[in-house]
């Protein structure tokens, strides 16, 4: 009797089991290994859905109200740069700014000028002999300050001057006597000086930017000090040094006390005291004829006008006035400020601070 072992009977028992748990392990994994190759071959496109949440994931989380937000914050190693000004905007002011040399005015803004002035006047001896015979040319010198306010080309320049009327030794002939008498003669020195106090009125025509033409008038009124000798004189040689006259008579001034003729009240018509010795004729106010007011007119003013910078001015003029022809020079310091294009004023390192 032939025995089979238990364990061979069983084998095809136990093999079967082995193959079905197999096959269903196959058959459970093979789905998912499927899909996630065909993932890899070929990625669906994604939903809207799928693209918001792609992103909401992607981005960096939203700061807390506490936290600065990452793009304002420097990073910690790195300093803020200044701010620099526009390099263009620097350009254009820097050329909108007028130069020194630009002295061309705006007629509807006015300009301040303050400086010193010179006037010399000449009375020639063909005006002196409208009132007298023989005299001489005699020369006066004027200075003084000046301030100008310019608007429109108009200037109008108050003044105050000093003037030195001074004049030595000098025969004058009664008008229309005779030359060959001593006693229509006597001799003039003057010491006399005035303060004035006066107005000009110029009006420009400009030339170039620089170049003007003026012609305008000026008034004053002067202040009048000083001594004015009026002596007579005598044909006799008395030791003074001697006077001559156009006609070639020689004369010398009278002393006080002679009685040579020409020294005497009664050899000049309505005279009632010697002027002899050096005799000061008195003031108005000491009831004599020399005028303690004087005032003075000149026109007309012809000169030109040169302005080579913003703050310089000068002047050379002539003219006529009621005491001769006369010229005159002027420098004005200017007191105008360098304007940008904005309009806001910028001085000029030589300028000043007064503003007005």
């Amino acid at each position: 009797m032939t025995l089979r072992s238990p364990s061979r009977a069983s084998n095809p028992t136990r093999l079967r089991s082995r193959v079905a748990l197999g096959v269903a392990a196959v058959v459970l994994t093979l789905p998912p290994a499927l899909a996630f190759a065909a993932k890899k071959k070929a990625p669906a496109t994604p939903t809207p859905d799928d693209a918001s949440a792609s992103a909401s994931a992607s981005s960096p989380a939203a700061p807390t109200p506490d936290a600065a937000p990452a793009a304002d914050k420097p990073a910690a190693t790195t300093e803020p740069e200044p701010k620099k000004p526009a390099l263009e905007s620097v350009n254009i002011a820097a050329k909108a700014e007028e130069p020194i040399d630009y002295t061309v005015e705006d007629p509807t803004k006015t300009y301040y000028f303050i400086g010193a002035r010179y006037r010399g006047t000449v009375i020639p001896q063909f005006l002196e002999s409208l009132f007298v015979d023989d005299g001489a040319t005699v020369y006066s010198n004027s200075v003084g300050i000046e301030f100008d306010l310019r608007k429109g080309g108009q200037s109008m320049i108050p003044w105050i001057n000093y003037t030195d009327y001074s004049m030595g030794d000098t025969l004058f002939l009664t008008k229309g006597k005779d030359p060959n008498t001593a006693s229509q003669y006597s001799v003039v020195n003057s010491g006399l000086k005035a303060i004035y106090f006066g107005l000009d009125e110029l009006w420009s025509v400009p030339m170039d930017m620089h170049w003007s033409f003026e012609f305008g008038f000026g008034v004053g009124l002067g202040l009048v000090f000083g001594d004015l000798q009026n002596n007579w004189v005598t044909a006799a040689a008395n030791g003074n040094p001697a006077l001559v006259a156009s006609n070639g008579l020689h004369l010398y001034e009278c002393k006080k006390g002679e009685t040579d003729l020409g020294c005497n009240t009664g050899d000049h018509q309505n005279a009632t005291v010697q002027k002899a010795g050096g005799y000061v004729e008195p003031n108005w106010f000491n009831g004599g004829s020399v005028p303690i007011i004087f005032p003075n007119i000149w026109f007309p003013t012809l000169g030109v006008r040169y302005k080579p910078i913003k703050m310089f001015e000068t002047r050379l003029q002539a003219g006529f006035s009621l005491t001769g022809f006369w010229f005159g020079l002027s420098a004005d310091y200017g007191l105008e400020k360098r304007t940008d294009s904005a309009g806001a004023a910028k001085r000029s390192p030589a300028q000043p601070s007064m503003t007005f």
